[in-house]
């Protein structure tokens, strides 16, 4: 049994989110993105929800670096820009015939705005909390890719999807990302450690929410329904 001064606290986290984690892995939109029986609208619509997202993603990490010591910051700039999942998801986009003006002319879905605004919301809360609430975008997509790895999906656009998460540069990204927060809990107080749980938690819902989003074409006419 691991005590619990050494364990690290990314630890603790992914233990706090892994029913979470757990639903996202077996969702009806990744498990039949593994077997091909996923619409290609359903794709369609699911690309140009997180195009949108990953473009708000990008300005939170130059938000929050600004927020950090100097090297924690050039870190997460690096990041930002060193993942590769632009020019992993270009070609698919190409393939599906998804121009920048019909993403930019689609409305934002709702749990797509959620999460953006609850991330943006860490930003005045605390810089670690800030931080934590990115990796869910990254740690989960690493795990999603390796839980696959051994199933083709026989649509080469799906299979390419999931092969975008199995690069080297996006699992060094993941791990860099994890140090970090280590690094910054290792500095927190108890007070701000709780606050990065919360925003960690809060992230890992609406990753869930995400694949829930694309999987019924979400509007927000459906808010309105409930």
């Amino acid at each position: 049994m691991n005590d619990s001064k050494t364990t690290k606290f990314s630890e603790k986290l992914h233990q706090a989110a892994a029913p979470l984690w757990q639903k996202s892995i077996h969702h009806p939109f990744i498990t039949e993105l593994a077997s091909g029986k996923l619409p290609l609208a359903t794709f369609r619509y699911y690309l140009t929800q997180d195009t949108k997202y990953l473009t708000a993603f990008e300005k939170l990490h130059e938000k929050t670096a600004a927020l950090l010591s100097q090297s924690q910051g050039a870190l997460l700039l690096k990041l930002a820009n060193g993942s590769g999942e632009d020019v992993q998801r270009s070609p698919m986009l190409q393939q599906l015939k998804l121009s920048p003006a019909e993403i930019q002319q689609a409305p934002i879905a709702p749990n797509n705005y959620a999460y953006i605004t609850h991330m943006e919301h860490q930003l005045s809360v605390d810089p670690a909390a800030a931080v934590t609430a990115l990796l869910p975008c990254y740690w989960l997509y690493d795990e999603i890719a390796d839980y696959w790895k051994d199933q083709t999906s026989p649509v080469p656009v799906y299979q390419a999807f999931f092969d975008s998460y199995q690069t080297v540069g996006f699992d060094t990204s993941t791990q860099q990302l994890i140090g970090l927060v280590n690094e910054l809990a290792a500095n927190s107080s108890e007070t701000v450690k709780q606050q990065m749980m919360t925003a960690f938690l809060r992230s890992s819902s609406y990753e869930l929410g995400f694949w829930q989003m694309a999987y019924t074409h979400q509007t927000w006419a459906d808010l309105a329904d409930n």
